[in-house]
């Protein structure tokens, strides 16, 4: 019998899947460029560093990446938490909007 993930399951398995597919040597961690390319592919609307490198350099220290080393999976995670946390004050920002119009109605 197969198992069914639930959607938070097989988002996770995504997250965690699409890291390491996006090392070319098969390493635990990625260098930038692998990094830059992973995200230009998978989150382009969500993180802009594709031709920029102040950009990249920026978010990779951001992320607690040292210069020169590569980026571990906790270091993306911590990125992935960023991205949750913001969009979900956009979205709790939406519905406190929506609220306001409905009072004002």
């Amino acid at each position: 019998m197969a198992t069914q993930y639930t959607d938070l399951e097989l988002a996770i398995n995504t997250l965690v899947t699409n890291f390491h597919s996006a090392s070319s040597s098969n390493a635990d961690t990625l260098t930038a460029q692998e990094f830059q390319n992973m995200l230009s592919q998978e989150m382009p609307d969500m993180v802009k560093t594709e031709g920029d490198q102040g950009g990249l350099n920026k978010l990779l220290k951001d992320m607690g990446v040292e210069e020169g080393k590569n980026v571990t999976f906790n270091n993306f995670w911590g990125l992935v938490n960023s991205l949750a946390t913001s969009q979900f004050g956009l979205q709790s920002k939406e519905k406190q909007v929506k609220c306001v119009k409905c009072i004002l109605l």
